[in-house]
């Protein structure tokens, strides 16, 4: 998920060198190690990026507001609708939102337990189907082979037969 964050981050149009990009980036990675935080806990999870990153609770809330105003002012419209709510721009809200529309990008994007995919199950198909060729060919060439042993020493085939 972590390089889907950063992907989407930039793609709603919050620019890389902005303070709140990271703390946007920290706070969805704690959102995704512990639901503490993604359950309403967003006074601790300032404060905690704060202590992680050596500043303040409120200047962890600022930079991630200002972010978020960054995005949906001047970002792409479309996917800035795609990941952000823009009714309800609450850090918190927005925060929510885009962990939640991340977890869902990834299990559309995850591959089955049986693990095929549309994509994934054609390359397997045209394996199976080359290895199947290579085999067949290759038993082609050993039965050929017996044949023309068998021809040659009619008592090879009572030796294989278990005849002798």
């Amino acid at each position: 998920m972590r390089n889907d964050i950063v992907d989407i981050l930039l793609e709603i149009g919050i620019p890389a060198g902005v303070k709140g990009f990271t703390y946007i980036y920290d706070a969805l990675e704690l959102f995704d190690t512990d639901t503490y935080y993604s359950n309403g806990k967003i006074c601790s999870l300032y404060a905690d990026i704060a202590k992680k990153r050596g500043t303040t609770a409120s200047s962890v809330e600022r930079a991630i507001r200002h972010a978020f105003e960054t995005a949906t002012t001047k970002g792409n419209r479309e996917v800035v609708e795609q990941y952000l709510d823009l009714v309800n721009t609450q850090n918190s809200n927005l925060l929510r939102t885009l962990y939640l529309r991340l977890k869902q990008k990834e299990k559309r994007h995850h591959i089955p337990e049986n693990g095929c995919t549309m994509q994934n199950c054609i390359y397997k198909q045209q394996i199976y189907q080359e290895a199947v060729d290579k085999v067949s060919a290759e038993m082609s060439s050993y039965l050929f082979k017996l044949i023309e042993s068998t021809r040659k020493n009619p008592e090879t085939v009572d030796q294989l037969l278990g005849l002798y």
